[in-house]
């Protein structure tokens, strides 16, 4: 589904979502998508992955919650999912979620495909997306099939242009236990000064407006 971008309206969503979350140093650090995850999921959740692949988060979910219903989308239909096709995505759903998916489409199909997702969401459902932090240096351009480049506030933007508000921006960072103590107490002075940061993974959970 593709959508034209109204981009004044996208630099407007930009400074709302940039004037309550002013800087990347100031989002919460998180180890796991699952630690996120969880806090969103109740008994007899209905949950759709978006960009499943080999559904291993999911099947994850399902081994610690067997009562939720889990539906996956993928379009590789190389995989066993339960849609090869937005369009064909029926439901309402608590919880959809996607990591590493959305910087592979353009501006308008990512938008496109949030604003389907919208429509598939309970009225206190989440999505949740992930998508590689642009402070971090190559994350985003090892990848050539990657299309679209998302700062966290650029993110945002587009979700709030979608109809969602935005609840909550992490960042991801997982690492051994010493790793994490230098990077995060020893040399968090050193990364801001270059602003460059250590989280590998922007996660962004939102809501209907």
């Amino acid at each position: 589904m593709n959508i034209a971008i109204n981009w004044s309206k996208l630099y407007e969503a930009r400074n709302i979502v940039k004037k309550e979350f002013p800087s990347i140093w100031n989002l919460p650090l998180i180890k796991k998508e699952m630690n996120l995850l969880e806090k969103n999921i109740h008994p007899n959740s209905k949950v759709l992955e978006i960009g499943a692949g080999d559904r291993r988060i999911g099947l994850q979910i399902l081994k610690k919650h067997p009562s939720i219903i889990y539906k996956s989308f993928d379009i590789d239909n190389s995989t066993s999912q339960d849609f090869y096709e937005l369009n064909q995505i029926t439901g309402k759903f608590d919880l959809i979620y996607g990591f590493e998916l959305i910087e592979h489409l353009s501006v308008t199909d990512g938008l496109g495909m949030i604003s389907t997702l919208r429509n598939h969401l309970t009225e206190n459902g989440c999505l949740i997306l992930g998508t590689p932090n642009l402070y971090h240096p190559h994350r985003y351009f090892g990848d050539l099939t990657h299309v679209t480049p998302y700062k966290y506030e650029e993110l945002g933007s587009l979700l709030v242009l979608g109809g969602y508000k935005v609840d909550a921006i992490y960042r991801k960072f997982n690492a051994p236990f010493l790793q994490r103590i230098f990077r995060i107490y020893l040399f968090s002075i050193l990364h801001k000064w270059l602003d460059i940061d250590f989280a590998k993974t922007i996660l962004i959970q939102a809501r209907k407006a």
